[in-house]
This record gives C-alpha cells, sequence and structure tokens, in this order.
C-alpha cells in the first residue's frame, strides 16, 4: 500500500508541477510527464517481481506450461507500454502519433497472443 501512495504522491505532484510548466515551457511539462511515468514504472517493477514469484508457483502447482502463461503477460506489458506511451503522445497534443501507438501496440499484442492462438486451434483440433 506504501508503493500505491508514493505513486499517487509522485503522479499529482508531478502533474501540478507539470501543469505550471505548460504555460511557459510546454516541452519542459512533457520531459516532467516522462520522468514521472519512468519514476512510477520503476515503483510498480517491485510489486511485479512479488507478482513473478506467484505465477512461477502456480505454474509449478498446476503444471501449465510458459507457453501458454508467457503470452499473457508480455500482452499485459505490451498493453501497459502502449498505454503509457500513447497518454504521454495525447499530453503532448500529438492524438495522431497516439493512435499509431495505440495501433502498434495492439498489432504486437496480437503477434505475441499467436503461440497461444495456434495450441488453442490445435487442442480443438485434437478434440475433433
Amino acid at each position: 500500500m506504501s508503493i500505491l501512495m508514493k505513486a499517487a504522491a509522485l503522479g499529482l505532484t508531478g502533474a501540478l508541477i507539470a501543469l505550471l510548466l505548460k504555460k511557459n515551457a510546454p516541452e519542459m511539462g512533457l520531459a516532467l510527464s516522462l520522468a514521472v511515468c519512468i519514476m512510477g514504472a520503476g515503483l510498480a517493477m517491485e510489486l511485479f517481481s512479488q507478482l513473478k514469484e506467484v505465477i512461477d508457483l502456480a505454474r509449478a502447482q498446476t503444471g501449465l506450461s510458459p507457453a501458454i502463461v508467457d503470452p499473457v503477460l508480455k500482452c499485459v506489458g505490451i498493453g501497459v507500454v502502449t498505454r503509457l506511451a500513447a497518454d504521454l503522445c495525447k499530453d503532448a497534443g500529438q492524438g495522431a502519433i497516439a493512435s499509431a501507438v495505440e495501433l502498434t501496440g495492439a498489432a504486437c499484442a496480437m503477434v505475441t497472443a499467436l503461440p497461444l492462438i495456434r495450441s488453442l486451434l490445435q487442442m480443438i483440433g485434437d478434440f475433433v
């Protein structure tokens, strides 16, 4: 919970300072937003290590193949990175670039999920 409080304080402080900077130096406001996003991601990484331990434990106890779990985790990561990048582009007033980033993120997620989809189709084929 303390990580959430740190992230919230960091985000609110960064947002207020970025708003003040946007009036006189918009590029500095964007740079500050990027720096706050990186620091926030660093805070989240502390939680991801705990999450990875639980996922590894679940994988070991259930016998799930990494071929099933890994694409799902990669797609979640792609979604997070895509969202942050697109939001930063929108903050910079670049809506078209944000849309291109979102489109690319969706394509990357679909390609990453292809092994999972192939496994699913193979399982369906085995039942038929």
